[in-house]
């Protein structure tokens, strides 16, 4: 039997065996499957790392997998793989994309993630992928651009805790180095490390000085509420929030997520970088729940807006937060 099925029919009659002896806890089993999106907002800048900030600061591709805990593509105090190497020191998915597809066809991982890039730093990007309660752990790194071989990233991160799928995660961004150049400068020439070294936390400047290069926030998007609001919200928001939009950047539209903590008028608004209203896409005393809004990307007039770097303001009785977006044609 092929190693995929055998790893299949492992599972099944684990499965099956808990349901037998532990028929309480088989009740409580999740969704087989769950709809996630990734939001990776970066924040790393000149004004948050200051020491030598490079020309040209962005971020490689996503590039990941969810899996199982047989298998992992890099952690801490491991040595880095082809693919983690290539991947931290040239931006590539390849032969990453490659040591997951083994995996996936070893019966260690279920699927392939791959999203892309954020040029220039700071920016956001999002991609969305399905996880499966047999696979629920995630990895998903990108590189830090320019530099010898520093990345940021999750490493076999559970997307099912206290028994189901969580329906927001948010991860703060440290920077790692793969151990594979010995560069000490984001713009330091190729410098070999022999042998090679295990993968560490960065703690020295430039880069590492204790503050995140960014986040990624994981939204469930499939779940059904008992209160109406949209997928991906179990309960009533507690605080107001405005969360990335998804896809960024896009083309030719995104959607805008918020949470209201409580009945209020809100305004959700879009400027260009000049500071001049763009679109309106809501003026109105809304209740308390995530509220979704959609913008095609056209102005008040209904003509389609140029290529580049917007920002969405919400905006309440007490409460403004403003995120960036960026149009691409």
């Amino acid at each position: 039997m092929p190693t995929t099925g055998r790893s299949l029919l492992r599972r099944t009659l684990q499965n099956l065996a808990i349901a037998a002896a532990c028929p309480a806890a088989a009740a409580a089993q999740p969704t087989q499957t769950a709809e996630y999106s990734v939001t990776f907002d970066a924040t790393w800048s000149a004004l948050t790392h200051p020491s030598e900030y490079p020309s040209g600061p962005h971020f490689s591709g996503l590039i990941g997998a969810t899996h199982d805990g047989s298998v992992s593509f890099w952690d801490v105090c491991q040595l880095a793989s082809p693919g983690i190497e290539n991947m931290s020191e040239l931006g590539s998915k390849s032969p990453l994309s490659t040591e997951i597809q083994d995996a996936i066809a070893a019966g260690d991982a279920d699927s392939l993630i791959s999203g892309g890039g954020i040029n220039p730093s700071p920016g956001s990007v999002s991609v969305s992928f399905q996880i499966d309660v047999d696979f629920p752990l995630v990895t998903l790194v990108s590189m830090i651009a320019p530099s010898p071989d520093w990345f940021v990233g999750v490493s076999g991160l559970s997307l099912l805790q206290g028994g189901d799928w969580v329906d927001d995660l948010t991860v703060a961004l440290l920077p790692y180095d793969a151990g594979t150049d010995s560069g000490v400068s984001y713009a330091s020439a190729n410098q070999d490390t022999d042998p090679q070294e295990l993968i560490m936390s960065i703690t020295t400047l430039p880069v590492g000085n204790g503050v995140p290069l960014g986040t990624f926030i994981f939204t469930r998007v499939d779940a059904p509420t008992a209160n109406g609001s949209p997928p991906g919200t179990a309960q009533l928001p507690e605080r107001n929030r405005l969360y990335p939009n998804a896809p960024n950047p896009f083309n030719p539209s995104t959607t805008v997520r918020l949470d209201l903590a409580r009945p209020d008028h809100v305004s959700l608004r879009i400027f260009d970088v000049g500071g001049r209203l763009v679109r309106t896409l809501v003026d109105a005393r809304l209740p308390r729940q995530r509220h979704a809004f959609a913008w095609d990307g056209v102005d008040e007039r209904g003509v389609r807006v140029p290529s580049g770097t917007y920002f969405y303001q919400l905006r309440t009785s007490s409460f403004v937060q403003t995120r960036k977006m960026i149009v691409m044609k």
